[in-house]
């Protein structure tokens, strides 16, 4: 057998390619996929990859999507030899597909589902998955745009946000699944779906929308009630830190203060002081203990004066009208602060487009995404009255919300789902997730008849992607697998630190609503020092 080789990584030897695998690689660019899908697509370019090095970015994004995916990628140099397969499905869904080497390939099929509000098909995303073994597909969400949250290009296009909630995901698995048959000569065995946030959401999307494209889901952060979420809650929150719409009255250096006040006051809660609030609803904390003394001074970020005070209790409330009347029942949660920066607070100096996130979402949200008929560029989106146009926003989340609470028809396929959310996370509250799986738990028949096939745990201090003040590395893709194929269902989940942290702390936890809890003595940085607590 002959091989093929290209340009290598910087300071290693060129990779060898069979050149089998060359030239089927090659050969796909003249597959016909206009019937491979719902609809009508097409091959734009099939090419070989081999030698490609990653850049320093790239190789954190690599770890992080790892994380954010529950599919740890290995360290890497660079990317791992594949055909990378690129193309669209009518109207605009453009999909990126890699093809391990045919000794690499597990058998299995991925989609990495895309995040924030889509608008390419990365690079990076898909590595996880091709590190270990997958054919794995990602897509852009039905349109082109800018990260993390461009709803530009929803303007006047109800179609596209139908695409970007669903159906992109739907048809990309369709068309992936085609191409990874004919290049290989065979189906996949077992299909996958794996995400955060947006990508999350998809996960739960597909097992409501369409039970038969997976058979295991992982979803990380989903936001289950999306457009209230994009629309409530984005808009007070960047209203609490912008008053006039633009000016912000504190940035992401004053999170260090704002986080150890919210530890001075909550760490103990859960029994152990250790830098870990495990269930931040139980905590009780007024900002109004970092107001300056005589003596401190706000610009040496010291204390908050009496505005910035303000605006952080106004971030830890529940939304409410003129009237005190709560509006959306998921405020940022206190332990959430480490998160804080780009996500809600402006990094002082940062010309970073789209930051903080909460503030952009909500300029760009309002004026072209949450309502159908939306208004356009030359709305005040600081007038937003959510009360008013709250039949507006429960219109659009029809189509960007997965709640239903049925999912009948995932479970008896033999479908697995899990899903993990951090109580650390700074766009989504934990709370959102856990009440929909206690009212879909309810729904399917109990606690036993749900854990038959779907699975909650919510992590401590974790953040909405990658990090946390708490353990956040973990490893659900293998349980989900064993799950799924194996019928072995998890027991727990082991949280870790990520390798070369002083002091390195694991701890397992427990599907919902079993939670971890510290036994009284013994190493807080040690899983043994912890037990399983049914509630």
């Amino acid at each position: 057998m002959g091989s093929a080789s290209a340009q290598p990584a910087a300071g290693s030897p060129p990779p060898t390619v069979p050149k089998e695998f060359a030239d089927r690689c090659e050969a796909l660019n003249n597959l016909d996929i206009e019937k491979a899908a719902d609809a009508p697509g097409k091959i734009v370019l099939a090419s070989l990859v081999a030698g490609k090095a990653a850049s320093p970015q790239e190789k954190v994004m690599f770890k992080k999507r790892g994380h954010s995916q529950g599919n740890l990628a290995p360290p890497l140099e660079a990317y791992p030899v594949h055909c990378k397969v690129e193309g669209y499905i009518t109207p605009a869904v453009k999909f990126n597909l890699v093809l391990p080497l045919d000794d690499k390939w597990n058998k299995r099929f991925m989609l990495a589902a895309c995040d924030a509000w889509c608008g390419r098909a990365g690079d990076d995303i898909v590595v996880p998955g091709l590190a270990n073994g997958y054919a794995t597909i990602t897509n852009d969400g039905g349109h082109y745009g800018r990260a993390p949250f461009d709803g530009i290009w929803a303007h006047k296009n109800v179609a596209a946000r139908e695409d970007f909630a669903y159906r992109a995901n739907h048809v990309s698995a369709q068309a992936g699944k085609f191409i990874l048959k004919a290049f290989y000569g065979e189906p996949q065995k077992f299909s996958y779906i794996a995400g955060f946030s947006k990508g999350g959401n998809a996960g739960l999307m597909t097992v409501q929308r369409y039970p038969e494209d997976f058979d295991g889901v992982f979803s990380k952060a989903p936001v289950v009630n999306y457009n209230s979420k994009n629309a409530a809650h984005f808009t007070w929150v960047a209203l609490a830190v912008h008053p006039d719409g633009k000016t912000p009255l504190l940035y992401s250096d004053k999170i260090p203060l704002l986080h150890k006040g919210a530890m001075e006051a909550c760490d103990a809660t859960d029994g152990l002081k250790d830098g870990i609030i495990d269930d931040p609803r139980k905590c009780k904390y007024d900002p109004v203990v970092l107001l300056c003394k005589a003596g401190q001074s706000e610009e040496k970020n010291e204390c908050l004066n009496q505005a910035q005070v303000d605006a952080v209790r106004k971030i830890y409330a529940k939304p409410v009208n003129d009237r005190g009347e709560i509006y959306f029942n998921y405020p940022t949660d206190i332990s959430s602060e480490h998160d804080w920066a780009r996500s809600i607070l402006p990094v002082r100096g940062s010309t970073e487009p789209g930051a903080p996130f909460a503030l952009n979402g909500a300029i760009t949200g309002l004026r072209y995404f949450v309502m159908r008929d939306n208004p356009g560029p030359d709305y005040d989106w600081t007038k937003f009255d959510y009360v008013k146009e709250k039949a507006k926003i429960d219109d659009m989340a029809t189509i960007f919300d997965p709640d239903a609470v049925d999912l009948t028809v995932f479970k008896k396929r033999g479908g697995k789902l899990i899903i993990v959310h951090g109580w650390g996370d700074a766009m989504i509250s934990a709370q959102m997730t856990e009440d929909w799986f206690a009212k879909m738990q309810t729904a399917m028949g109990g606690a036993k008849a749900t854990g038959e096939f779907a699975q909650l745990y919510l992590i401590p201090s974790m953040d909405h992607g990658s990090g946390g003040s708490g353990p956040y590395v973990f490893d659900t893709q293998t349980a989900l697998v064993k799950w799924v194929e194996e019928g072995i269902a998890p027991k727990e989940l082991m949280v870790e630190d990520e390798a070369g942290k002083t002091p390195f702390r694991r701890r397992a936890f427990y599907p919902w609503p079993a939670i971890s809890r510290y036994k009284g003595k013994g190493d807080p940085n040690a899983a043994e020092s912890f037990k399983r607590v049914d509630r």
